[in-house]
């Protein structure tokens, strides 16, 4: 009789890799979503409700970009023209609680950790002040990490088996809400400013045992 009652909880463990599609987090005040991540993960199914996962992904946009991107600066009569790199490394560890039975397609409500580091590389070799240019070279490297906490709900299927999860994750960023640098002339501009809301919407594809 032990048996039987250990038995279809045992069976309804179990475990299920994610290839994680695609994936957009706002970890800046803008632009809203300057990224486009692709990872990698691990669910585990514990029960007929529980499901929990580990992800990271990375962006693939900024890490394969041929070209920095171009942001100009201008500031009174000052005109500077950056050359930026920024890159995002994602990690979050989540939790879901299924609103019916998970042994199929269903809807989750569930809890979010996360840690986003962030990395830049602003170069500029000089300026145009009253059309007349003035070499000036900056450099500034920029590296921050950030930890969003909220909600997440989705759409997905059972973890045993092939299944997809759509999603979407909001919360608060702890360590947003701040310039990045100390440089008065990139202030309110794009990728200067972090993001004290935190939010994801990504989709992706499992296959679990």
């Amino acid at each position: 009789m032990l048996l039987v009652g250990i038995l279809p909880v045992i069976h309804a463990q179990s475990t299920a890799v994610r290839f994680i599609l695609g994936e957009g987090h706002k970890v800046y005040s803008k632009p809203a979503f300057g990224n486009y991540c692709m990872g990698v993960g691990v669910d585990r199914t514990f029960n007929d409700k529980l499901t929990v996962g580990f992800d990271v992904t990375f962006d693939v946009a900024g890490a394969l970009r041929a070209e920095p991107k171009y942001i100009t600066v201008i500031a009174g009569n000052v005109q500077t023209d950056y050359r930026l790199s920024p890159k995002l490394l994602s990690l979050d560890y989540h939790t879901e609680y299924a609103l019916g039975e998970n042994d199929g397609t269903h809807v989750y409500i569930g809890t979010y950790l996360g840690l986003r580091h962030i990395s830049q590389k602003w170069i500029s070799d000089g300026y145009l002040a009253d059309y007349n240019y003035v070499s000036a070279p900056v450099r500034l490297n920029v590296s921050k990490w950030l930890i969003p906490i909220g909600l997440r709900m989705g759409l997905r299927g059972a973890t045993d088996g092939g299944f997809m999860d759509l999603y979407v994750a909001a919360g608060y960023q702890l360590g947003g809400g701040k310039d990045l640098t100390t440089n008065g002339k990139l202030k309110d501009n794009p990728y200067a400013k972090t993001s004290a809301l935190a939010l994801t919407i990504g989709w992706a594809y499992g296959m679990g045992w």
